[in-house]
C-alpha cells in the first residue's frame, strides 16, 4: 500500500486537540519539586513544542532542548518557538554529551520499546538531584483502542498492520505502575512518585473520537494505507465506536482517557 502522508507524525492532526494533549504535561510538570533549579533540560518526544514551552516558561534561565524524530513536528515547533533549540533524534538512541538536570518525556515513551533498558539508561544520564518525569497513556485496554484491533481484523489486507500497534502492547494492554516502581528503585531512585489520572474529554460526535486517536495511536496504521483504505478504515472505526460510547444527556460524548505519571529523583 502506498503511503499518502509525507510524515508518520502530522503536526496538524496532533494539534487539533492541543489544549487537551497539553493538560497532562502541565500536571506532570507541576509535580516536579520546586527545589529543582536546572541548567540543562531535555524534552524527549517534544512534538510541536507544546510541552517544551512549558519547560521554558518555568525555567527561563535553563537551556531547554526539544528532541523529536518527526521533521513535521520539529518544523512546527521551531516556527512556533524560535528561541528554543530543537533537534532531530530517536529517543531509543538518545544520549547527551553532558549530565542532564531534568529529562521530561510527555506521551512519548509508549512509542519506544524495551523500557527495562531505556528507563534506567535515561535515569543514569541525570546529575545528582536531577529529575526524570514521564507521562504515558494507559488506555490501550479501552474501546477507543481495542476497536482498532477489531477493525483491522475485518480486512485480510489490514491484518499485517497489527504489528504496527504500540510495539505489541495491545496484547497486554495495561501499564502496571508497581512494575515501574521496581524498575526505578532498582535503578537507584528513592521513593519515586507514581500515579494515574483519568481525563474525561468532551467530544461533539464519534468522528471526534476518531480524530483524537488519529493524531497519535492511529498514525502508524493510517500512514501505511492509501487514501481509499484510510477512508474505509475511518468509516468502520466510527461505526464500531458508536456502540461503545453513548451520548450524554446534553448530546455530547465523554471519552475517558487514562494516563500514568512517574517522577524519579536521582540522589
Amino acid at each position: 500500500m502506498k503511503n499518502t502522508l509525507e510524515d508518520r507524525w502530522d503536526a496538524k492532526s496532533y494539534s487539533q486537540f492541543l489544549d487537551l494533549r497539553t493538560r497532562p504535561a502541565k500536571d506532570l510538570l507541576s509535580a516536579i519539586p520546586d527545589s529543582l533549579n536546572p541548567k540543562l533540560v531535555y524534552d524527549l518526544g517534544c512534538g510541536p513544542g507544546n510541552s517544551t514551552i512549558l519547560l521554558k516558561n518555568r525555567w527561563p534561565e535553563a537551556e531547554i532542548i526539544g528532541l523529536d524524530s518527526s521533521e513535521d513536528m520539529l518544523n512546527d515547533a521551531q516556527n512556533s518557538y524560535p528561541d528554543i533549540k530543537f533537534m532531530k533524534g530517536d529517543i531509543a538512541d538518545f544520549s547527551a554529551p553532558n549530565k542532564i538536570d531534568c529529562i521530561f518525556a510527555n506521551a512519548s515513551l509508549q512509542w519506544v520499546p524495551n523500557h527495562p533498558v531505556l528507563i534506567p539508561k535515561l535515569f543514569q544520564m541525570l546529575n545528582k538531584d536531577g529529575v526524570l518525569g514521564i507521562q504515558m497513556p494507559n488506555n490501550f485496554h479501552l474501546p477507543s483502542h481495542q476497536v482498532i484491533i477489531k477493525v483491522l481484523e475485518t480486512n485480510p489486507a489490514w491484518k499485517p498492520l497489527l504489528k504496527n500497534l504500540f510495539y505489541g502492547i495491545l496484547t497486554e494492554p495495561l501499564y502496571k505502575l508497581s512494575w515501574y516502581y521496581d524498575l526505578f528503585t532498582k535503578s537507584g531512585a528513592v521513593s519515586p512518585q507514581l500515579w494515574e489520572t483519568t481525563y474525561y474529554q468532551e467530544m461533539s460526535d464519534h468522528r471526534g473520537i476518531f480524530d483524537w486517536v488519529k493524531g497519535t495511536g492511529l498514525r502508524p496504521i493510517l500512514t501505511s494505507m492509501d487514501s481509499e483504505n484510510q477512508t474505509q478504515f475511518a468509516e468502520k472505526y466510527i461505526r464500531s465506536i458508536e456502540k461503545e460510547y453513548p451520548f450524554q444527556a446534553n448530546n455530547k460524548l465523554l471519552l475517558p482517557f487514562n494516563r500514568i505519571f512517574m517522577i524519579a529523583v536521582k540522589t
